[in-house]
């Protein structure tokens, strides 16, 4: 079903219209008859797509197995299996992403911020998906017969366990099939935070961007070994920068379309005023409100985009069998992209609450856009140009919103900037190796 919201905007302004149509319908003395129908209407827009890619068995049709990477089937051994990696498992659209992947027949490694939490984790998605295959036996019969979950630690912005994560994976999985790194871990603060682990870096910078990127870094050759893929999770927040830089004016309104150079170094500038400390921050994304915040959580969502453009741009002309493709998306208008920071307006939170099961989505509805990158066909996630017949130099990795790729409709034009995205990954990278 493609339907579904672009932003939290979408959500937003659709809340909005339909009450203000049902007090008037209430007006009409209709109001009974109509709530039915608006509810309806109101859920199945929130819900948006449903995930339909699935992972290829020797009972898919023989064109999609002649051009799989993998082929399932009940009696490959552990190492034959496609392997994921998810990461920020323990709640919210990647808890479903890992269920989604283990029940598909992929050894899933999932991480969380604590070892104890990591292992009930894997635990709570390992029974989750178990009982998932358990109702459609006949859905899964080509399948490997057990599921495969496993949990460490992991937190973003302290690099020393991304690396000892890392090590710990190649050490054990290294002779696996790698086929799938799911960046899902990250979220926002409401205040102007810097790491507790890497003091000079803000919160979002380090735990939505460098430890990501880092992690990604470490695991690349053993995605290139297996021709794997990366999903970065990304949102429609990645629209916010505009509004903030630069004062008034947007630091990235331009009427060209992907432009190469557009931005002009000016967000990488931006980046490194502020990520000096808590003592020297400085420049706009520095400013101490609840609306810059908001820019600082999209600036890093900027940025997994970004990522996704450098890693498949890196890979274009790779051999096929060990090319490594990467895409970023939006998952939708989800429950949980909203935390307690809502609370910092008295009864904002109530008002989001029961609105929120009429327009937004579930955990479960949010991580279908990350299934969807994760199992679908290569072909989806070559890279799109910006304008029909444009040249090599603007082409970047796709955005996905509702299970499609939706780069020519949903990214503005800074985010098509790939001579930005390499000055930028070039930066991330440089600050991780001295951390």
């Amino acid at each position: 079903m493609k339907v579904g919201y672009k932003s939290e905007y979408g959500a937003v302004g659709f809340a909005a219209a339909t009450t203000g149509a049902l007090l008037l319908v209430r007006q009409l003395k209709v109001a009974l008859a109509a709530i039915p129908v608006w509810a309806i209407l109101s859920r199945l827009i929130a819900r948006g797509s449903t995930n339909r890619a699935r992972a290829v068995t020797v009972g898919s049709p023989k064109d999609a197995q002649s051009k799989a990477r993998v082929v399932l089937h009940k009696d490959m051994t552990l190492k034959e299996r496609p392997l994921a990696v998810v990461t920020g498992t323990n709640s919210g659209i990647g808890y479903y992403t890992a269920v989604g992947l283990a029940v598909e027949g992929y050894v899933t490694v999932i991480t969380c911020r604590s070892r104890e939490l990591a292992y009930k984790t894997a635990s709570r998605i390992r029974t989750e998906a178990e009982k998932r295959r358990r109702a459609h036996p006949a859905k899964y019969a080509n399948y490997p017969e057990t599921v495969v979950v496993e949990g460490e630690v992991l937190e973003c912005d302290n690099f020393k366990t991304v690396r000892a994560f890392a090590k710990w994976f190649t050490e054990k999985y290294g002779n696996h099939n790698f086929q799938v790194l799911v960046n899902n871990a990250g979220g926002m603060v409401d205040s102007l935070k810097f790491s507790k682990h890497a003091p000079t870096l803000e919160h979002h910078t380090a735990v939505n961007f460098l430890g990501p990127l880092l992690l990604t870094d470490l695991l690349l050759p053993l995605l290139e070994k297996n021709g794997g893929r990366v999903v970065n999770v990304s949102s429609a927040a990645h629209r916010l920068p505009q509004y903030t830089l630069d004062g008034a004016k947007s630091l990235f309104i331009d009427g060209k379309v992907g432009a190469v150079g557009l931005v002009k170094g000016r967000l990488l500038e931006t980046l490194k005023q502020l990520n000096q400390g808590d003592t020297k921050a400085a420049g706009p994304l520095a400013v101490r409100d609840v609306g810059t915040a908001f820019a600082r959580y999209g600036t890093s969502k900027l940025l997994n985009i970004y990522h996704a453009h450098v890693i498949a741009r890196r890979y274009l002309k790779a051999e096929e069998a060990h090319r490594v493709y990467a895409c970023s998306l939006h998952p939708g208008c989800v429950a949980s992209n909203f935390p307690n920071y809502l609370n910092a307006v008295p009864g904002l939170m109530t008002i989001y609450q029961t609105l929120g099961t009429l327009f937004l989505k579930t955990n479960e509805e949010g991580a279908q856009t990350t299934l969807h990158c994760a199992l679908c066909p290569r072909e989806e996630l070559e890279l799109v140009v910006p304008v029909k017949g444009s040249g090599e130099e603007t082409k970047v990795s796709p955005y996905f919103v509702e299970c499609a790729d939706k780069s020519t409709v949903s990214l503005l034009s800074y985010g098509w900037d790939v001579k930005e995205a390499e000055a930028i990954i070039d930066w991330g990278r440089k600050i991780v190796e001295k951390a």
